[in-house]
């Protein structure tokens, strides 16, 4: 029995990103925050200093945060420990950093994996749009998507921003010349994915909806594998 650990770098539960993911929600699915026990003192402690890498997230509120990576791995390590004593047999981080200190005696899922490669089997040449939550994270992100013989187009644009302009942004994009456009952060929903395609006229990738099929396609094996047995 498949039981998926869903591990936000926030405040659990995240229902915007568990519906956007999955066709339908898993019956098995349990969700931890790395904020989720932290006071309103603690959490502004991760706040990003000077040569500290942000990441964007939100709290249960629906509340806009930007903390340190640097700082919030211990506490993401905790949600993930304290996903397997609840049983759970999968984790899923739901952000699309990296976390190579991340640890845990069951399999883990990471977006960032799964998005690049797919991105970069997708579209190994041309110009590919990238969208990231925080401009702080831009050279990191042009970093990550070089690839020789393509063109790195960044936007920033926030999930959790009432008033962001998705439209003019993906109008931007086209006019760039963009072949492809990825919205690199988990928090991006399968509706504003269409807002930017019919926008830019290109076709986008949207990380959770990639890791969410990845994740179905793992309990559809598990599902045939018991059936056999």
């Amino acid at each position: 029995m498949t039981v998926i650990g869903l591990l936000t770098i926030g405040q659990a539960p995240r229902p915007d990103i568990v519906d956007s993911m999955f066709t339908a929600k898993p019956n098995r699915l349990l969700e931890f925050g790395a904020l989720d026990d932290l006071s309103r003192h603690e959490i502004a402690a991760l706040e990003p200093v000077a040569g500290e890498h942000p990441l964007v997230t939100r709290l249960h509120t629906g509340e806009e945060l930007v903390i340190a990576k640097e700082r919030v791995l211990p506490c993401l390590q905790r949600a993930a420990d304290t996903a397997v004593r609840q049983g759970a047999t999968l984790l899923v981080v739901l952000c699309t950093g990296t976390f190579p200190g991340l640890r845990a005696p069951v399999p883990i899922v990471y977006p960032d994996r799964l998005l690049v490669a797919t991105v970069n089997a997708l579209l190994p040449v041309g110009a590919l749009g990238v969208l990231m939550p925080h401009p702080g994270q831009y050279e990191t992100m042009a970093e990550k998507w070089a690839l020789a013989g393509r063109r790195f187009v960044g936007g920033v644009v926030s999930p959790y921003d009432a008033r962001t302009e998705l439209e003019r942004i993906g109008r931007k994009l086209a006019s760039q010349g963009v072949d492809l456009i990825v919205l690199d952060c988990m928090g991006y929903t399968q509706a504003m994915k269409q807002t930017i395609a019919e926008a830019s006229g290109r076709p986008v990738v949207l990380a959770n909806r990639l890791v969410g099929r990845v994740v179905e396609e793992l309990l559809d094996t598990a599902v045939a594998r018991g059936a056999r047995a």
